[in-house]
């Protein structure tokens, strides 16, 4: 997330009419410190009341993207949904993440990796359960509430956020002063973060020595029954499936953080199978 490159901000509207419109508070604040602290910010606004108006939203930021050059974050304000599969619009209407993450990965993809989404509504962080690291990476970063948050708590947290994002260029202060205002609130991650963390969790649940032999006594079953001239040896099927591994590896990474598309993205993320087995092993 550090490395984000972004002149912008868009914020996208959908409290519903008659509730304190913490989102249009925001577009003051931030529209202040395009004025006295961060010349040159681009602070867009704009009202998604169904889901209609929300993927339209979505289109103009993509044409002002492709047209204007604004390389934003995207902030969302809404209501969400208590079982964390997604979020209500204004209208009453459901959008989930992973209908959300399907609209916004254009984006992404567009931006070359560098799009943040900052989801200040409840249960926000769970966005993450719809990212898939054998898709495109969606979202470079990601910040949103672990839990219910109460409007005192996104009225005070992101006006500092900001303010101390520009005025000190640190998003390492910028995420303190979050933090200060609810501690233990947010989930915070980073495309690389995320991948990795994904990769622990699958060697853990997955490549124990009990499901290892489990993988391997299959593929000798059905290489058995084949009838083959020669059956691998249990052995033999362990290399193949480490070898595997590492290939299926780098096929993923080079997907998701769109090494194919970005040559830079290899520098940008620097993310190697050694380094991965590394981190799984802590």
């Amino acid at each position: 997330m550090d490395n984000s490159r972004f002149n912008g901000i868009v914020i996208l509207d959908s409290i519903p009419k008659g509730e304190l419109n913490t989102a249009r508070r925001l577009k003051e604040e931030l529209n202040d410190i395009a004025c006295y602290v961060a010349d040159g910010l681009n602070v867009h606004y704009i009202r998604v009341d169904t889901i209609t108006s929300l993927e339209e939203g979505i289109s103009y930021i993509l044409n002002e993207i492709r047209g204007k050059g604004l390389q934003p974050w995207i902030h969302l304000e809404a209501h969400g949904l208590s079982d964390e599969s997604g979020f209500q619009l204004a209208s009453s209407e459901q959008y989930s993440w992973n209908q959300l993450k399907e609209l916004i990965t254009p984006i992404n993809i567009f931006m070359g990796l560098n799009l943040v989404l900052v989801l200040a509504l409840c249960f926000g962080g769970s966005f993450a359960s719809a990212i898939r690291t054998i898709d495109r990476a969606p979202v470079l970063g990601l910040i949103g509430p672990k839990r219910e948050v109460t409007i005192g708590e996104i009225e005070k947290g992101f006006p500092s956020f900001y303010r101390t994002l520009f005025e000190s260029l640190s998003l390492k202060k910028a995420i303190e002063a979050l933090n200060l205002s609810a501690p233990n609130l947010y989930y915070k991650t980073s495309a690389e973060r995320f991948f990795y963390d994904v990769w622990a969790k699958y060697k853990k649940d997955a490549c124990s020595k009990e499901e290892i032999n489990k993988r391997v006594r299959k593929m000798y079953r059905i290489a058995k029954s084949k009838d083959l001239p020669r059956t691998p040896s249990i052995g033999q099927l362990k290399r193949l499936l480490q070898s595997k591994e590492s290939t299926l590896f780098e096929k993923y990474r080079d997907t998701y953080f769109m090494y194919d598309i970005y040559d830079s993205n290899r520098t940008r993320f620097p993310v190697t199978y050694k380094k991965a087995e590394i981190y799984a092993s802590r």
